[in-house]
Formats: structure tokens, C-alpha cells, sequence
């Protein structure tokens, strides 16, 4: 029950946030203050995670303001992924504040050595592959990343485009050289699940070859 209740204020400080993001920059950080108020009297959130919450909404504050730089907001946010209590909350964040610019200045989260900040950087790089503002390319690294997890983030993150002629064939070749079963399953239902289109009986020769070869079974 408590963690239904925690991950309710999260859900309702990110709608806000959603707000202050959009630029409603007074009424946002009334209700976001308010509701981290309410969190912390109802004994929801500890000492800990108002602390966080407080450090994330001054930061968005000051970025929205021109106080505060994107670098030193991504900074935060980084930190917030690798010793936080909100890292859901905060990968959201990111996915909001993310575009070309962003992607750029997230270089170096790419191979960070903390699995949670590269799956953040997939993150903010599917989002712009799917409003089409980056290449797939960005993604090809994870699919041997050390981290099961990461793999497995980035899988999650491509699923829903596995209609597009190169998600299929990125997800055909992450396949191949995929160890974890698990992973592999992931992947061949992603691709089982392709819909009807000009190349339907192409791709559905690969996967049965794939299928095969993986022996995978419906």
C-alpha cells in the first residue's frame, strides 16, 4: 500500500512538472511545493526523497528560468539516476526535456560506466528516433552492452517499431548475438508480432529462419 501511495505522488509531481515544463511556471511550482508537502505529511515520503524532490523542482525552476544551464540540470539528473529514490520520476524528466540538443550534450552518457545513465541516454535517444529527429544508429552500441538490463531497456524501447524495416532488421541482428534467453525471447516476440505489410512474407521468412536457428518454440 505504501508503495501505491509513493508512486501515486510521483505520477501526480510529474503531471506538474509536465506544467512547469510547458510554462506554467507560478501555478506549476505552487502545486509541485504542495504536493511534496502533503507526500511528507502523510508520512509517504521520508526525509530522503523530499530532499530529492525539493533538489529536482529548484532545479527545473532555474533551467526554465535561465538560471540554471542544460548541462547543470543533465548534471542533477544524472546524479539523481545513480543515488536517488526517483529514478522513474527522474526518467521521465528527462524524456520530457529531450531533444537534438539534448542528445548531444547526453554523449558521454552513452558509456557511462552506471547501466541506470545508459539506459537513460536510450531513452532520450528512441524518443527522438521515433518522432524521426535521430538515426537508430545511436542505439547499435547497447546491443552487446555489458548490462543485461540495458539490453533489455533498449528491446523494451524498440518493440513498438518493429514494423519499420530497420528496427526489424536491428532487432534480427541484436538477436543473433543476444546470450540471455530471456533477452532473446523478448525479441522474437517483438517480431512475432510485426503487422501485415508489403514485406510481411520476407520478414516472416527471417524470423522462421531466426526461430529455427535460436530453437524457439510458440
Amino acid at each position: 500500500m505504501a508503495s501505491e501511495r509513493f508512486e501515486h505522488y510521483v505520477q501526480v509531481l510529474y503531471n506538474s512538472i509536465s506544467r512547469l515544463l510547458s510554462g506554467d511556471l507560478d501555478n506549476g511550482m505552487d502545486v509541485i511545493l504542495k504536493i511534496i508537502r502533503e507526500c511528507e505529511r502523510e508520512g509517504v515520503c521520508d526525509e530522503r526523497v523530499v530532499s530529492e524532490m525539493l533538489r529536482l523542482a529548484e532545479a527545473l525552476e532555474g533551467y526554465i528560468t535561465k538560471q540554471l544551464t542544460e548541462e547543470a540540470l543533465l548534471n542533477i539528473l544524472r546524479e539523481q539516476l545513480i543515488d536517488g529514490a526517483l529514478r522513474d520520476l527522474t526518467l521521465l524528466v528527462l524524456r520530457e526535456i529531450c531533444d537534438r540538443k539534448t542528445i548531444e550534450l547526453l554523449k558521454s552518457w552513452a558509456e557511462d560506466p552506471n547501466p541506470e545513465v545508459r539506459m537513460a541516454y536510450i531513452k532520450c535517444a528512441s524518443k527522438l528516433f521515433d518522432e524521426g529527429e535521430a538515426p537508430l544508429e545511436l542505439l547499435r552500441t547497447f546491443r552487446e552492452d555489458p548490462s543485461p538490463k540495458v539490453r533489455e531497456a533498449l528491446v523494451t524501447s524498440l518493440s513498438k517499431n518493429a514494423s519499420k524495416d530497420d528496427v526489424f532488421a536491428f532487432l534480427a541482428g541484436m538477436l543473433r548475438v543476444e546470450k540471455r534467453s530471456s533477452i532473446r525471447t523478448k525479441i522474437l516476440t517483438a517480431l512475432s508480432r510485426v503487422e501485415r505489410d508489403t514485406n510481411r512474407e520476407r520478414r516472416r521468412g527471417i524470423l522462421e529462419r531466426l526461430k529455427r536457428a535460436m530453437g524457439w518454440r510458440e
